[in-house]
């Protein structure tokens, strides 16, 4: 189970995340959230963590919303990204044209059935992996709000699961769920800012339920 800790402002968030055993980690460059980094912060953050991490065994993820294409990709090479994640609206010919693999955010209610899902997957949005948040109006992500996991289930193997998640629930989210992977941002903040000890008990207890559901 692969576990994406989004969000990285400083870079204590991206050492605190890859030193609990981060896979992914994510920088949001959409200037209206509040975590919101500027392109070249971002590229200066993502290089020191490939000097103190050098082993790669983890992945930077950019996130945007609705941004024009080239801006995409100029920011994604000029960062290193090794996905683009699409929060927004974009659809299947936006996906095409993003030279880094795409992993595609997606409501529960924006899916089709679990059959149609199964047979199509990732593919049919042009994106290497799906992410499934929770609906809010007016937000595209970071929201803090949960859905049901027990309708989610049937995505949820082929998905990041994101929306709500923290160190509290995050077990009871991969016991339900059964996940590809998990996305958390705000659930591992204290005051808006990522905390060294919710990011550790986070993955900790997820690995743990992660562990339980292979022995079954």
């Amino acid at each position: 189970m692969k576990i994406k800790i989004c969000g990285l402002r400083r870079l204590y968030d991206g050492e605190a995340a890859l030193a609990a055993g981060a896979d992914l980690v994510g920088v949001v460059f959409y200037p209206p959230s509040p975590r919101y980094l500027p392109p070249e912060e971002a590229r200066r953050l993502l290089a020191a963590l490939r000097e103190r991490f050098p082993t790669r065994r983890w992945g930077a993820v950019g996130v945007f919303v609705n941004a024009p294409v080239e801006q995409v990709n100029a920011v994604a090479a000029a960062c290193d990204l090794d996905f683009v994640q699409l929060h927004g609206t974009e659809d299947v010919a936006y996906c095409a044209q993003i030279a880094r693999p795409v992993i595609k955010a997606l409501r529960l209610h924006e899916l089709p059935s679990p059959g149609e899902f199964a047979q199509r997957g990732a593919a049919a949005w042009g994106a290497a992996r799906l992410l499934i948040d929770a609906a809010v109006p007016g937000r595209w992500g970071g929201t803090g709000q949960t859905y049901d996991w027990q309708q989610a289930r049937p995505y949820a193997r082929e998905a990041l699961m994101a929306g709500g998640l923290t160190p509290d629930n995050v077990a009871e989210a991969v016991q339900v769920m059964a996940p590809w992977g998990l996305d958390v941002s705000s659930g591992v903040e204290r005051e808006g800012w990522k905390d060294a000890r919710l990011i550790e008990a986070f993955i900790v207890h997820a690995r743990q339920a992660a562990a339980a559901l292979a022995d079954l």
